[in-house]
């Protein structure tokens, strides 16, 4: 039953994030997700690019929250049946993976008794004060006849409660942070591991390397683990503030990203094509970077940019006519 119930959880996700991606993708407007994060934290609804990005990536994306599919919703001026489904679908995602096992039903029966057994004794004594006295066979002191309680019951179903909570509160920490560095992961240009919880039964992530996509469902995707960079070429360049950057483009994918060298931690490299798609990326380490895939029918509908503390650098200039594909560096 927990691995069903994961299995429609994370179906139930896909799908949130597939309607919310079409919503964007359909606004008439062709609104930016950094102009769409704007819009959404002017309503009162706090949110980040690089978080609204995460709530619509196609692959491994994150739970959007209720308060941003409302004002997600009223913003892009979407039908009110489909903030309806949107909410349908986040409710069926936001299931526990694992819920309590039910207690054996001698517990509750013994609960149930215990109360009735002292409500007779009570009555009892109230209504002969002296039966229990009558009935001693030396006609001395009372003797009270000893009452079975479940009280030495009662006291190890605490302990069940507590072991059983227990085991959930570790069982949705380890998911949440197992997806965390998987997301992490993938926007920080290593591989995305294969999903290791034992409570999804499904078939194991492609091995990175092996990464097919086309056009829109390049979005998103690491050129790095993609057989993208196999005929990948730089078609512009730009140098400037000592850092230099590439516009790469993929013919067989019909997608590009930024690459930026000369670089520090903090500086950013973006892709931002002339549909208004953007992915960018924060470097972390060394002294280059490149950005995510977006959708470019050409070398001519993308544009990479590198910003800095220095200032700001863009790839604008023509590369050679004939340039030499690198597979190995992205």
């Amino acid at each position: 039953m927990g691995v069903e119930r994961d299995q429609h959880a994370n179906a139930a996700r896909h799908e949130l994030a597939h309607l919310l991606r079409t919503w964007w993708k359909d606004d008439p407007k062709k609104v930016t997700q950094e102009s769409l994060a704007r819009q959404i934290t002017e309503r009162g609804v706090k949110i980040s690019q690089e978080m609204l990005s995460r709530y619509l990536k196609q692959f491994r994306p994150a739970l959007a929250r209720p308060d941003v599919i409302r004002a997600m919703h009223q913003v892009l001026g979407r039908p009110p049946e489909e903030l309806a489904a949107a909410l349908g679908l986040h409710a069926r995602a936001n299931v526990r993976a694992v819920q309590p096992t039910e207690p054996s039903p001698e517990g509750p029966q013994l609960q149930q008794d215990a109360p009735a057994a002292t409500q007779e004794t009570s009555s009892t004594d109230r209504a002969h004060p002296d039966a229990d006295a009558a009935a001693s066979p030396q006609g001395g002191a009372p003797v009270r006849k000893p009452v079975d309680t479940p009280a030495a019951t009662r006291k190890r179903w605490p302990w069940a409660a507590a072991a059983i909570a227990a085991v959930v509160a570790g069982i949705v920490v380890l998911t949440a942070a197992m997806t965390d560095w998987n997301d992490n992961s993938s926007a920080k240009g290593r591989p995305p591991s294969p999903t290791a919880s034992p409570f999804f039964a499904g078939p194991p992530s492609p091995t990175p390397t092996t990464v097919k996509c086309w056009r829109n469902t390049c979005y998103g995707v690491d050129p790095k683990y993609a057989t993208c960079r196999k005929d990948a070429t730089t078609y512009y360049t730009g140098k400037g503030h000592g850092i230099r950057v590439e516009l790469r483009f993929s013919p067989s994918c019909q997608a590009a990203w930024a690459k930026m060298t000369g670089t520090t931690q903090g500086d950013i490299v973006r892709i931002t094509s002339s549909a208004g798609d953007t992915r960018h990326y924060t470097q972390q380490w060394g002294h280059d970077a490149h950005s995510p895939m977006v959708e470019a029918l050409n070398p001519d509908t993308a544009k990479a940019c590198a910003d800095t503390s220095r200032g700001r650098a863009c790839a604008t200039t023509p590369a050679d006519s004939t340039p030499t594909p690198t597979p190995s560096n992205s």
